[in-house]
Order: structure tokens, then sequence, then C-alpha cells
């Protein structure tokens, strides 16, 4: 589940199952879907921050609601994307406060925030091809654009693993801290954020996101249609059964 609150201007979005590292479901991206437009709109809100509870970001999409998509005849449309469509959509200044695992879309739903504040303790990985699949969320034009071809290549086709050091230097990560300091670090951020003209925050958000929008836009577009085919395809099943057998 998403647990929520706000205080001061700030609208705190926690992922909140840890027994299962924090795996999002198609609930719980509807859920942040409809906090995210919810506060887009909202003129108390004018900043957000998102966290994961237990000492974890986020371990991806979960593993059964892919498998699920993979083998439904009519698959609903992905609840995921819709989710990083709603963060494309948002003016307001968006925080992720990152300790321990970020997979999948834990990490390409970084390229999309604002600030990212990591500990060193992060680990950031994407394993699109390890299953079958292809990267989304507009990565593939998203995570050249902030680290380089070569970097997102190291990180969407070979699918190494980054420290948040790491991320920190490739410019994956804002700010590095000590263990246990993100979310206050970002609570602290956005607090900052919150202290500032609204309209003129959510004006130049605007303005720095202006010149890659459409770039953006056709990407996730493109990823949309090929992953959905990959997630069909026999060698992603095989993927996917294999993991869940362990």
């Amino acid at each position: 589940m998403i647990v929520s609150q706000q205080s001061y201007g700030v609208l705190q979005l926690v992922i909140n199952r840890p027994e299962k590292k924090n795996a999002l479901t198609r609930d719980m991206y509807q859920q942040l879907s409809r906090a995210l437009n919810r506060a887009n709109g909202d003129e108390t809100v004018s900043a957000i921050v998102i966290s994961g509870a237990g000492g974890v970001f986020t371990a991806g999409n979960d593993l059964d609601d892919f498998r699920a998509r993979a083998t439904d005849e009519h698959p609903k449309p992905s609840a995921g994307l819709a989710f990083i469509e709603a963060l494309m959509d948002c003016d307001t200044p968006v925080i992720a406060a990152v300790e321990g695992l970020a997979i999948g879309i834990g990490t390409t739903l970084l390229l999309h925030v604002d600030v990212v504040v990591a500990t060193e303790n992060a680990k950031f990985k994407t394993a699109f091809v390890d299953l079958g699949l292809v990267p989304e969320a507009a990565s593939t034009v998203t995570m050249p654009l902030h680290l380089g071809t070569r970097k997102a290549t190291d990180l969407l086709l070979l699918g190494d693993v980054i420290s948040g050091r790491e991320a920190r230097d490739c410019g994956l990560v804002s700010r590095l801290v000590g263990d246990g300091q993100a979310l206050s670090e970002a609570l602290v951020i956005a607090g900052n954020l919150a202290s500032k003209p609204r309209e003129a925050l959510r004006a130049s958000k605007r303005l720095i996101r202006a010149p890659w929008r459409e770039q953006i836009e056709r990407a996730l577009e493109r990823e949309r249609k090929v992953f959905t085919e990959r997630l069909r395809s026999e060698d992603c099943r095989a993927a996917l059964d294999k993991l869940a057998r362990r």
C-alpha cells in the first residue's frame, strides 16, 4: 500500500510493502497516480517526497503482476506507465529518498523526479533484458540524457548494479547521504522548496523539462508497444517462471 501524509506544504508518499521489498502492484501504482494527480491540483501542496518503508525504496514491478499480464489475452493498460505519465505531468517538484534497493522501475522513475537523495548503501539495477523485456518509462531517452549513452548501456543492456556513490557520480542521484538519512534530507529539501513561491516553482519546472518533453513522450509510446510484445514472448515467460520457482 501507499501511505501518505501532508504537513507544511509537503506531501509524503511512502511505498509500504516491506515484506515484498516494496514491489509495486497494479493497485499501488494506481494509488501513487491518484496521489500525484490530486497533489498537482492542490494549492496547499508545494513539494512531494517519495520514499520506501523498511530501508528499501522498491524492488520494482511485482513479478506476479508481470506473469498475469503475460498470460492475459486482453491485458489492461499498464498501471506502471500510467504512474510514470502522472510523474511527467506533475508540475509540483518531486523528491525521491532512496535507501537500499531501487530495481527496474525503481530506477527508471527517478529519471522523472526533480531531486534524488540516496544513501551509500543504495543499489540501482534495471533487469529488463534479463527478463526478456525491453526498457520502459521512456528510459531509452531519459537515461542517455541524464547519464550519457555509455552508462545507459551499462544499466539498460548489461544490467549492471551500481551503488549510491556511483549513481551520484554518473548523474542518476543528486545528493548522497549517510545510511538512514535519505528521507530526512529529502524532507529538508522539500521544506525549502515549499517555502518558495509555488507558481514560480511550477513554471520553472515546466521550462526546464520543455526541451525534451516531446522526445520523452514519443519514447514512452515506442517502448510501450515493444514492451507489451516482449511481455507475451516465450523467453519472457520462461524467465518469469524461473524466478517464480526460486
